[in-house]
Order: C-alpha cells, then sequence, then structure tokens
C-alpha cells in the first residue's frame, strides 16, 4: 500500500534558476531566500523518504478535464514562452510514474472523475514542474498533475481525493508538492517598486494581497486548514495562482477540511513581480 509521507507548498518562479549573480544584484546585495529554502525542504524530504513526487502544476492549464502527465521519462530543453529571456534553453532529464498515473486515471474512471493520463513524451512541460525538480529532485520518479480551468473549487478537491486513493492503491512512498504562489496580482508595467531589493514583500503588488497571505501563513501554522478552505474565494479574488489548485488539490489528497497538519515556514516571504511567493512545510 502507497503511503504520503509529507506535503510542501514550494515557489517556483523564474528568477530562481536565473544566474546567482543575477538574483544577488535584483536583490541589492542578497541572494533570495526562496534558494537556500530549497536546501530546507529537501531536509524535510530526506527525513521521510519518498520514491516518486507529486506535483501540482499551476502553470499546466488543462481544458474540460483534469490530466496528470504519464510518461516514463521526460528529457530536454525548455525555454519559457512566458519569459524567454529569463528562462531559455534550461536542461531537465527526471523519470515520471507511469504507473501511478495510470492508477490516477483507474480511480478516475470509477468515481466518474473527469480525470486522464496524458502519457505522450511529446507533452508539453513547464517550469512549476522543472524549476522545482531542479532543486528539490534526486532521482525520484514524478507525476505532474494540471490545472483545469474549467474546474470549480469542490473539482480541485475531489481530483485530490482520487490522486491519494492512486497513490493507496500503489507501493510508491510520496511527497505532495503545491508548486505555485499564494497571491499572484502582477504589478504594470511602470509599475515601480517601493523596495530597492525586488524580492522584498513591501513590492507585492497589493498591500491588501500581502496581508491575507500573512494570515494564511499563520492559519498554515495552526494546521487550520478548514480555516483556509471555508476562504477559499477570498484566495481566488486574491488571484492566488491556478485559482489555488495547487493548495485545493493537496488538500484533497489529504483530507480536505479535516486536515490538521501544520505548516512550517521554511523561507522568507518574498515578492516576484508583484506576486507572494514561500516554501512551507506540512508534516504528516
Amino acid at each position: 500500500m502507497g503511503q504520503i509521507v509529507g506535503a510542501a507548498i514550494v515557489s517556483h518562479h523564474p528568477g530562481l534558476v536565473q544566474p546567482k549573480e543575477v538574483r544577488v544584484q535584483r536583490g541589492n546585495g542578497r541572494d533570495s531566500d526562496l534558494i537556500e529554502g530549497f536546501d530546507r525542504v529537501r531536509a524535510k524530504i530526506d527525513a521521510v523518504k519518498p520514491d516518486t513526487f507529486v506535483l501540482f502544476d499551476t502553470h499546466w492549464i488543462t481544458t474540460s478535464m483534469h490530466l496528470v502527465a504519464g510518461a516514463p521519462h521526460y528529457k530536454g530543453r525548455y525555454t519559457s514562452d512566458e519569459l524567454p529571456f529569463a528562462m531559455s534553453g534550461f536542461a531537465y532529464d527526471y523519470r515520471g510514474a507511469p504507473e501511478l498515473a495510470a492508477l490516477v486515471e483507474e480511480v478516475a474512471l470509477e468515481r466518474r472523475v473527469a480525470a486522464r493520463n496524458a502519457n505522450e513524451k511529446s507533452l508539453p512541460l513547464h517550469y512549476p514542474t522543472i524549476n522545482v525538480v531542479h532543486y528539490l529532485g534526486r532521482g525520484e520518479k514524478v507525476l505532474s498533475v494540471g490545472t483545469c480551468q474549467t474546474a470549480k473549487f469542490h473539482h480541485f478537491l475531489q481530483m485530490g481525493e482520487v490522486v491519494a486513493e492512486a497513490i493507496r492503491r500503489s507501493d510508491a512512498r510520496v511527497v505532495l508538492l503545491a508548486s505555485g504562489a499564494m497571491s499572484h496580482k502582477f504589478y504594470d508595467l511602470d509599475h515601480i517598486p517601493p523596495n530597492p531589493r525586488i524580492w522584498h514583500p513591501d513590492n507585492v503588488s497589493d498591500p491588501k494581497n500581502r496581508a491575507l497571505d500573512q494570515e494564511v501563513l499563520g492559519l498554515w501554522k495552526e494546521g487550520r486548514h478548514d480555516t483556509v478552505l471555508d476562504r477559499f474565494p477570498e484566495l481566488e479574488a486574491a488571484k492566488y495562482e491556478g485559482h489555488g489548485a495547487h493548495y485545493a488539490q493537496m488538500m484533497g489528497a489529504l483530507g480536505g477540511k479535516a486536515c490538521r497538519a501544520r505548516g512550517t515556514q521554511l523561507s522568507e516571504y518574498e515578492n516576484a513581480a508583484g506576486t507572494g511567493n514561500v516554501h512551507v512545510w506540512f508534516d504528516l
């Protein structure tokens, strides 16, 4: 029987894979704390010894159904069509999780959930998967889960439940990685960041969104996922990345409102182009 052994919210923005000197320059002499934060997350991962990551990818936008990427291997070079000058020709090479992907589809069909296994090797990838695997991967299998743009909140929870049942039917030891920002409202092209350190939270685009992010971080610390899920319309109004699907699907897999996993913040809360970014580990 498979098991979920850990879970985390992790940041993925392209600035994190730029050369260190560029990151330090943008940080007004100091690197993003998310970089060292990845090492802290990896230490948590090492402690629970998974063999598989299930990664909820906020940039893999699907329509009319949930999808998982079930090819046995992914290798190539990635250039972001969104930010090619920040991320170009970036090499990736990691194992897929085809057996688990097949089980996700099996469970979805049984439960009449609109979810399928996209196992084509030519499937385009996205940097929420590539960047996180770059920093956290040590040979684990990786199953990416998309963000269905026609899904509602309850559908995301339902998909998480499907993933959890598929894991139970497998022999995998899984860490769930919700790859995405918190509030995700970008600032305009003519915006002048108030703080010279671009990563500084003062540069998050909206003070109200920043305040909400801090409230959510406090609730995660207390394990009050029921309260956060009840406030999901507020998260969507603050444009949580991918409609908040990365968090909602992860929580569906962890029991939804019944989950009381306490969050440990493993990085500073930082800005990226107006969005709120952080790493938080949830002990299970």
